[in-house]
């Protein structure tokens, strides 16, 4: 690969790395499942302006192959503290610390997929089917027609739509 070339450019190299739907991640077709390395992928992943993912390797960046976001939220957690403040912690497949969730990133999008910023608002995390419906015990309906949304500390988070 040419070292020289923008990390901006449409003409980076495949990785050979995929990464479907549901979060898992293949290499030549093999699935990937062994945290460290999976994690260290993920120091390594970003995205480029045109919605593109990429990995930075000794070589230079490459292209990852994802179907939806690489980033898959697995779990959902309503935290309260001693002082009464409520935390939403969210888990990401493959990554091995929670991090809170930013209850104003909130997005549905396609057939009610619902998503959310994470790694400090870098990228986009699709919910899996049980997290979706952890999260959901929380989401209230508006009673004027506005939309949904969560109930946090005192405040209201609306959901938005995502066309």
């Amino acid at each position: 690969m040419d070292t020289n070339k923008s990390p901006f450019s449409s003409e980076l190299e495949p990785c050979g790395i995929r990464v479907d739907e549901s979060g898992d991640w293949f290499y030549n077709g093999n699935r990937i499942f062994r945290t460290q390395i999976l994690e260290e992928l993920y120091a390594r992943l970003d995205q480029l302006p045109t919605g593109q993912f990429i990995l930075s390797d000794f070589s230079g960046p490459c292209l990852l192959d994802v179907a939806d976001t690489p980033f898959v939220v697995s779990r959902v957690d309503l935290q309260r503290g001693k002082s009464g403040s409520e935390t939403i912690l969210i888990r990401l497949k493959n990554i091995s610390q929670p991090e809170a969730l930013d209850p104003d990133t909130l997005a549905a999008g396609k057939s009610n997929v619902l998503y959310c910023r994470v790694a400090q608002g870098r990228f986009w995390a699709r919910f899996s089917r049980p997290a979706y419906y952890q999260l959901a015990e929380l989401v209230h309906e508006d009673d004027t027609g506005q939309g949904f949304y969560i109930g946090l500390n005192g405040n209201r988070h609306y959901i938005a739509v995502i066309e």
